[in-house]
């Protein structure tokens, strides 16, 4: 009787088979839909089944079970609590299997392994919503700015700005008098021509 005889093993060995088939649950978590072969779409349809039952009973001894297939805790917390809750009211056939077109080169039956329902998406935020809101300042406040800056102000008197006329004009002469004026030569330099320097001045 061949009862609870697997033989399915792509043609590995069993430790072969089973980190193929750990990496291809792994990727469909994630991605939620995976394309690979028809015998191997079917092998890990099996395998996320299972997976999905532990899921559904969230308890300590479950959540070990499946870090013991998964080897990852992100992927662990994203199986209870994300795609586990959408089943409940399943009572299996978690996964689907869609035929597509054969692989070019071996002629391999390609397929398409994914969950029956599938998480909404998260909305992207709206840069509005990013940006920090500007303080509101009040409008009492705005208005006694507004008066302020309305209010003429005071011109200053004549009588000030001839003394701040006069005082500039007094530092200004100081300046003059304390910065050295360069003296100038008692006459100008006479420069000889071409011909006295060629035949010499007179008298040499």
């Amino acid at each position: 009787m061949r009862h609870h005889k697997h033989s399915v093993t792509f043609g590995r060995q069993r430790s072969h088979y089973k980190a193929t088939l750990r990496s291809l649950v792994l990727g469909l978590i994630i991605n939620k839909t995976i394309r690979t072969t028809k015998t191997k779409a079917k092998e890990a349809s099996r395998l996320a089944d299972k997976l999905i039952t532990l899921g559904k009973d969230k308890t300590v001894t479950n959540q070990r079970r499946a870090y013991s297939i998964l080897r990852d805790r992100k992927l662990v917390a994203i199986l209870f609590n994300e795609l586990a809750p959408l089943f409940k009211e399943r009572h299996g056939g978690y996964t689907r299997v869609m035929l597509i077109d054969k692989r070019r080169g071996d002629n391999a039956q390609m397929a398409i392994l994914e969950f029956v329902e599938k998480p909404k998406p998260v909305e992207p935020k709206k840069k509005a919503e990013k940006k920090e809101k500007k303080k509101t300042v009040p409008e009492a406040e705005v208005k006694t700015e507004k008066h302020e800056k309305s209010e003429p102000q005071a011109e200053p008197a004549k009588e000030d700005i001839i003394a701040k006329e006069k005082k500039e004009e007094h530092k200004k002469e100081e300046r003059k008098k304390e910065t050295p004026q360069p003296k100038k030569p008692g006459g100008p330099i006479q420069k000889p021509g071409f011909f006295k320097k060629f035949f010499g001045r007179k008298g040499d």
